[in-house]
């Protein structure tokens, strides 16, 4: 796989999808010692889809691209506020790996993964409310070196004006690739996102 056909193409994808009128902008950043994760998402098709374009920095792990796309509604009931959405994302992952005599060191893979999101403000305390997202990528959806990706995060939020959150979440991110497998991100995060 050639990396840079590989980031040229997210970058198309991402542009063309951008180019479309966007009902409503956010951007989050979330961060801890190790790790920072920035995302830009807007709302498409009269809001009925939701795109995101993702980039994941750690220190000593890599990095990693993401291009999402889902169908997004309302799923709660009565008097509760739950957005949801399912569709997929795009993942391009290049680890840092250890050097070491007879492993292969510079693996890289591109991804497809399925999964959903949620965001819910609790009734009662309108400011406190719950996120996350779930995707995973099986080896039949994997390309290049890598084998397989899970992605988990959860999020208590607190609002602090009308369009700006605060939070604390918590993230799995695990790829596998042809010899090893990476933990790119676990633990906490403290974030903040801002909509437009």
């Amino acid at each position: 796989m050639n990396k840079s056909h590989v980031w040229r193409a997210l970058a198309i994808m991402a542009g063309s999808v951008m180019c479309g009128p966007a009902l409503a902008t956010a951007l989050d950043l979330n961060l801890n010692d190790d790790a920072a994760r920035l995302t830009y998402a807007s709302l498409l098709a009269d809001g009925q889809l939701e795109f995101d374009l993702g980039w994941l920095h750690h220190q000593q792990r890599g990095e990693l691209l993401s291009l999402s796309l889902g169908r997004i509604g309302e799923a709660g009931g009565g008097t509760q506020s739950i957005t949801a959405g399912i569709g997929g994302r795009v993942y391009l992952v290049e680890p840092d790996l250890p050097v070491i005599p007879g492993f292969d060191a510079d693996q890289r893979g591109a991804l497809l993964g399925v999964g959903g999101f949620f965001r819910m403000k609790l009734a009662e305390y309108d400011r406190i409310g719950f996120a996350g997202h779930g995707y995973y990528a099986p080896d039949v959806l994997a390309f290049g070196d890598a084998e397989d990706l899970v992605e988990i995060e959860l999020r208590l939020t607190y609002s602090i004006l009308r369009d700006a959150d605060i939070y604390v979440g918590a993230r799995y991110l695990k790829a596998g690739f042809d010899d090893i497998e990476v933990n790119m991100d676990n633990g906490l995060h403290i974030g903040l996102r801002l909509e437009f």
